[in-house]
């Protein structure tokens, strides 16, 4: 019952979601996003059969699929913090596509439940025993905590950010504002003198911010790659890099989550951003399968799409 009632809750909140701060046709890119997400977290809460959620899935245009997925992993790790039980969510996915999307998703819960003092999935090394896969993944679920926080925040303020400043691990700090990078794309969608101003106020960390900026641009808008490379083009040549990194990761993970998506990415993709994809999927093959693989990848980022940006000048 409690399942069903959150589902409810949830479906609700982002119905009535409001971005006044996103520029002209904002909502044509975050509408269908925030749609697919709801459905797939509505699917998670109430524990769809596996089957059931795949075969819908299928359905879904795959530049949308990731964050149905993602939506999914929100609501199986919701369904099991508030049960009794408290299995790992994890533990009941057949499948090992879209596993980057999971992780941010179940990261994407404990923002919403601290936000409304809902119980919150753990991400101590007990509970993830049985998931080899955590290891690696661990820090993308505070890439989806900084993201919701400051959604359902509504803004990202001073609080904040000092709160994540606090943070003793550097690598999850580093984390919790890639997922405020991607975020501030939806308060903010085509509103660029807005962006560029909070680059410009965040110095201290626009480095994270940008990345996890270039990657919702590119991630969102997967299907028009014109429109990456010229909202890109709009920032602050001194912002320009971090945002290339952020979209060559968006794109890496695109193709990374299921042949369909690989094959899609990989026909539209020329010039640059082939550059930048092949660079950052170099990136993720050589951080390797371990503990330190996030930190790996976004530090290796910088050489091999770098190296791939002098190419193309």
């Amino acid at each position: 019952m409690i399942t069903y009632l959150l589902s409810w809750w949830i479906e609700r909140m982002i119905r009535r979601m409001a971005f006044p701060c996103q520029a002209k046709d904002g909502a044509t890119v975050s509408t269908p996003v925030l749609q697919t997400f709801s459905r797939g977290c509505t699917m998670g809460l109430r524990g769809y059969a596996h089957d059931v959620f795949q075969k819908e899935a299928q359905s879904i245009p795959w530049h949308l699929r990731a964050f149905f997925h993602e939506g999914h992993a929100m609501g199986a790790a919701g369904r099991s913090a508030c049960s009794l039980s408290k299995r790992n969510p994890e533990l009941t996915m057949a499948f090992t596509d879209y596993r980057v999307m999971r992780f941010v998703g179940y990261g994407f819960w404990n923002g919403a439940a601290m936000a409304y003092h809902a119980p919150g999935l753990p991400d101590h090394d007990r509970y993830w025993r049985e998931v080899p896969a955590y290891a690696k993944h661990r820090l993308l679920m505070a890439n989806g905590l900084g993201f919701s926080t400051v959604l359902f925040a509504g803004k990202f303020d001073q609080g904040i950010k000092t709160r994540f400043l606090a943070q003793q691990d550097v690598e999850w700090q580093k984390a919790l504002f890639h997922g405020v990078g991607r975020v501030l794309w939806f308060l903010y969608l085509n509103n660029f003198s807005a962006l560029r101003d909070l680059l410009l106020e965040h110095a201290d960390i626009a480095e994270p911010l940008g990345i996890g900026l270039g990657l919702a641009i590119a991630f969102t808008q997967v299907t028009t790659p014109d429109k990456i490379r010229q909202d890109i083009e709009v920032f602050e040549e001194s912002d320009q890099w971090n945002l290339i990194r952020g979209a060559g990761i968006a794109l890496q993970v695109h193709a990374s989550n299921d042949p369909a998506c690989k094959m899609h990415v990989e026909r539209l993709l020329t010039g640059d951003l082939l550059n930048w994809y092949e660079a950052a999927s170099k990136a993720s093959l050589v951080a390797g399968e371990g503990p330190d693989w996030y930190p790996r990848y976004h530090e290796l980022t910088k050489h091999f799409v770098g190296l791939a940006t002098v190419v193309s000048e």
